[in-house]
């Protein structure tokens, strides 16, 4: 037994190395963390990292008749409580889902004497709730209440988002509903109170508003789901050019089941307290919806260096467990070979302790 030893006499040199590289690889992997842990946008971009599948390139013309393989469609019971909402506001009498999805809209929008914005952190139940009642809520708490009034309601409803910064935080989500009456994708921007046309066919997909976004087309017009309510920008130009600069960064959260999500062990835990937590827990339970790009000419620098990133959270990903236990094993052979095997009284006096 080597009592009165230090670290360095207990241990052999080959223990040692094993001990410091890898307890070095362990901080090494948590810096290169660093950049991305002190700002919410970052976060979202770790995320959305995480979230890349294997490249693919899909097909975002499907339809509810053709689901993707892989799109996490919410197959699970609605929450009562949004059936009620349903119920309330009457969507099974009206004529068309495009007169459902206004009438979603003109609920949220206008429900609250004043729309504040500002981040919810709380489940669905409650998010309507602060949207509804207070006014709070920034596109993502609008979207989210919006697709489940809508599945609520029977209506077929997917989401679209587009960001500023690389894929990051800094962006926009919407809802898209699926016309059952005219066999379409209609893009509903809730949150900023618009829907877009070119003509008398009627309210635009999200794709194909960006293609007449793209070619500078001279019919695409703007309008507001709710007269009543505050539309995103005072000034229509500046509409525009929000939704200019976002084109080359467009990518689909690859599911909409948001209740089952809500249902999750994450969201009953870190609601209200770290959505960052509550999203990282949900990826490691499985029922966070995977990430699509929208890749295109202008946007590959951008979708490549996402790409890294997602090979460098893999890589981390058994990194860092590896690590951990190549130094939690070098401690225990340290203890061992300082202190030795823990006596037979030691048990028993552990024994008697607990009586």
């Amino acid at each position: 037994m080597l009592v009165g030893q230090d670290f360095h006499g207990a241990m052999s040199p080959v223990w040692r190395r094993c001990a410091w590289v890898s307890l070095l690889v362990l901080i090494v992997c948590l810096l290169s963390l660093a950049p991305y842990l002190g700002s919410p946008t970052e976060l979202v971009r770790l995320r959305n990292a995480l979230l890349l599948p294997e490249k693919t390139s899909p097909d975002f013309d499907w339809t509810p008749a053709n689901v993707p393989v892989g799109y996490a469609q919410e197959l699970g019971p609605a929450d009562p409580f949004f059936s009620q909402v349903v119920q309330h506001l009457g969507l099974s009498a009206l004529p068309d889902d495009w007169t459902r999805a206004v009438a979603i809209s003109r609920h949220l929008l206008s429900s609250s004497p004043m729309l504040r914005g500002g981040a919810v952190m709380s489940d669905l139940r409650g998010t309507y709730q602060r949207v509804v009642t207070q006014g709070d809520g920034y596109c993502g708490d609008f979207t989210d209440v919006f697709v489940a009034i809508a599945l609520a309601a029977g209506m077929p409803v997917r989401t679209w988002s587009f960001s500023f910064d690389g894929f990051g935080g800094h962006g926009h989500i919407w809802p898209e509903i699926w016309n059952r009456q005219v066999g379409r994708w209609q893009l509903v921007d809730v949150f900023n109170n618009y829907y877009f046309f070119e003509n008398a066919a009627g309210p635009l997909s999200a794709l194909a508003f960006r293609r007449a976004l793209l070619s500078g087309s001279q019919q695409l017009r703007l309008a507001p789901l709710d007269h009543g309510a505050r539309v995103g920008w005072a000034l229509e130009g500046k509409a525009w050019a929000y939704y200019r600069r976002g084109l080359h960064e467009w990518y689909m959260p690859w599911g909409n089941n948001v209740f089952t999500y809500d249902r999750s062990r994450s969201v009953r835990v870190f609601s209200g307290l770290s959505r960052s937590l509550e999203q990282l827990g949900a990826i490691v339970e499985g029922v966070h919806p995977q990430i699509r790009l929208l890749t295109n000419a202008d946007n590959l620098a951008q979708v490549q260096a996402m790409w890294r990133l997602h090979l460098h959270l893999l890589l981390l990903a058994w990194l860092v467990p590896l690590a951990a236990l190549v130094f939690l094993i070098c401690l225990l052979v340290w203890l061992y070979r300082r202190y030795g095997l823990p006596s037979k009284s030691f048990f028993q006096g552990l024994q008697h302790g607990g009586h």
